[in-house]
């Protein structure tokens, strides 16, 4: 991957930490969860953690294989790793997922912190003794390194920015997916110097170190997710709200391959996503629970028809805990988030009479690009739109994005209204109309015009004008 070279941008300040020898800091045991992992790729994560951890710190490295099918894991493995006293490898025999594997590895762990790596990451001079020094200093921190990213196809590792560079931080959706943010002006200035760690709303879950005690105090993972999805949003919710808090470390540097999409199959369907989300839901959103379930049909029906799982043991560890609600978390943890109208004038697909296909914001929308016209299918997503109370009509699954009134194909745009001080455009106000035409303030109207909407000088007639929410 790498020549173990690669320093973060603020390396002269990190160069320069000191860390309490008394107490020392604590040992960790590093517990990697692989299933049919490539043998290249998860043997230099173990060797480049061995190289660059602290032999009075690494208690050990614990390789958790979840019920992989390729031979060279099997035997191949158990015995290449014998040279290694530090590495074990433990296996689930059914495959179950990442949650179970990690919990697994968590229970046979005898290190003071959990340090937990994805199998596809390498790690550099210096990434440890940060992570552990912090949690030293606050055992209810829960640290991840600054992640860089190695090249799917080549293994680059990207090259280190200048200092003083923009850092990010997790953030989320209404659809409860991850993402990432520039940090803000408030937490740039709240830090004292480059190598202070970045409060972060959320996680990307598959690097971070976490006290032992503290992990099983806050209630590990919810072990009646299935496989993987939301475990990430989940456990940044609860820290949160339950008295801890997320960190990302800067002079802690992992790098980490990102694919492009899972190349491992659900054994019970990418429905237990949803089944996922629907638990945190429930369990730690509150009212606010119903926007997420505005935009995922699939996750609303299991909350109706409540085939999600017994939740009592997640409630009477929040009750234990006295963990605060979510109004609390987006007041005091992520007040930037646009909360969109609890009651829109009206939301769902918008239908098109003529074509009997409904408004879609098509595939890699983030603005910017023309809506498609698609068959109608029922699960919102892509399809999922709101008329809000500011006239406007808002696809804000993911971003905040608004339908834009231009001659020519109708485009989405980011949204210019962010509430408080700012106003709505022209060219983003709508008027649905009695007669279901959907005018803007250009005075034209909406029409299914080939694959891509357009607006038309309105006409009543015009089957091709009428919509409905459906």
């Amino acid at each position: 991957m790498s020549d173990g070279y690669l320093k973060p941008a603020n390396w002269t300040w990190c160069i320069e930490q000191r860390f309490k020898r008394c107490p020392p800091l604590p040992s960790t045991s590093v517990i990697i969860v692989f299933h049919n992992e490539a043998w290249s790729t998860l043997l230099r994560t173990v060797y480049s953690v061995m190289h660059t951890s602290p032999a009075i710190l690494l208690k050990e490295i614990l390789l958790v294989d979840d019920a992989s099918t390729d031979d060279y894991l099997k035997e191949q493995l158990d015995e290449y790793v014998k040279q290694f006293r530090i590495v074990k490898v433990v296996r689930q025999v059914e495959r179950k997922g990442l949650i179970t594997a990690r919990l697994l590895g968590a229970s046979m762990a005898t290190g003071e912190v959990l340090t937990f790596l994805d199998a596809h990451c390498e790690c550099f001079n210096g990434w440890l003794e940060p992570l552990l020094g912090r949690i030293a200093e606050n055992s209810t921190a829960v640290v991840s390194p600054d992640i860089t990213t190695i090249d799917l196809n080549t293994f680059e590792v990207s090259k280190p920015v200048q200092y003083g560079r923009q850092h990010n931080r997790g953030n989320f959706d209404w659809s409860l997916s991850f993402g990432w943010e520039a940090i803000p002006s408030h937490e740039i200035e709240r830090r004292k110097d480059e190598t202070y760690p970045i409060k972060t709303p959320t996680f990307a879950g598959g690097l971070f170190a976490i006290s032992k005690p503290y992990f099983e105090l806050i209630g590990t993972y919810d072990n009646q997710m299935e496989i993987w999805g939301g475990e990430n949003v989940e456990m940044s919710f609860r820290v949160w709200q339950c008295g801890g808090q997320l960190e990302i470390i800067p002079c802690s540097v992992v790098g980490h391959v990102f694919r492009n999409k899972s190349p491992h199959s659900f054994p019970k369907g990418v429905q237990v996503i949803a089944r996922n989300q629907v638990r945190l839901a429930e369990v730690w959103m509150d009212h606010y629970k119903e926007l997420f379930y505005r935009r995922n049909q699939q996750a609303e029906k299991m909350a109706k028809e409540k085939t999600y799982g017994d939740l009592s043991e997640r409630f009477q560890l929040k009750e234990h805990l006295k963990c605060k609600n979510f109004t609390w978390y987006l007041q005091n943890v992520y007040p930037e988030i646009f909360i969109p109208d609890f009651s829109p004038v009206r939301y769902g697909a918008i239908k098109n009479k003529g074509t009997g296909s409904c408004l879609d914001v098509g595939e890699n929308n983030h603005g910017g690009k023309p809506l498609i016209m698609y068959p109608c299918h029922g699960m919102g997503g892509n399809q999922y739109f709101e008329y809000t109370t500011q006239s406007e009509i808002r696809h804000n699954i993911g971003k905040q994005l608004c339908l834009h009134a231009v001659y020519g194909p109708v485009r989405l745009e980011l949204c210019k209204y962010k509430g408080k001080d700012t106003r709505v455009p022209g060219e983003e106000r709508w008027e649905i109309l009695n007669d279901n035409l959907i005018n803007s303030a250009t005075n034209q109207c909406l029409a299914a015009s080939g694959q891509n909407p357009a607006m038309a000088l309105c006409n009543s007639a015009d089957p091709y004008q009428q919509w409905s929410f459906v």
